[in-house]
C-alpha cells in the first residue's frame, strides 16, 4: 500500500514539473535592438523595455522575434507578420 501512494505521489510530483518548465518556457514577442552586421540578433528588449543578451539568425535590428529561454540561452525567430 505504502509503495503504491509513494508512486502515485510521485508520478504526480513528476507531472507539475514538467507542466511548470512548460509554462515558464512559453515565447516572448521580442523587438531586436543589435545585431552584430551579418544578419544574427545579438540583444533583444521586451513589453517592459528590459533588453537581454540573445541568440537570433537572419534578424535584423528592429525586426519583431518570437524568443524562448532554452535554460542556457534565449533563442530568437523572426516573427511572421499578416
Amino acid at each position: 500500500m505504502l509503495r503504491t501512494v509513494g508512486k502515485t505521489i510521485g508520478g504526480a510530483l513528476a507531472l507539475l514539473c514538467l507542466a511548470s518548465t512548460l509554462a515558464i518556457a512559453q515565447a516572448q514577442t521580442m523587438v531586436c535592438m543589435a545585431d552584430d552586421g551579418k544578419g544574427n540578433c545579438t540583444a533583444a528588449a521586451d513589453s517592459s523595455g528590459r533588453t537581454v543578451i540573445v541568440i537570433g539568425e537572419g534578424v535584423k535590428t528592429g525586426d519583431k522575434v518570437f524568443c524562448q529561454d532554452r535554460g542556457n540561452m534565449i533563442n530568437c525567430e523572426t516573427a511572421v507578420t499578416k
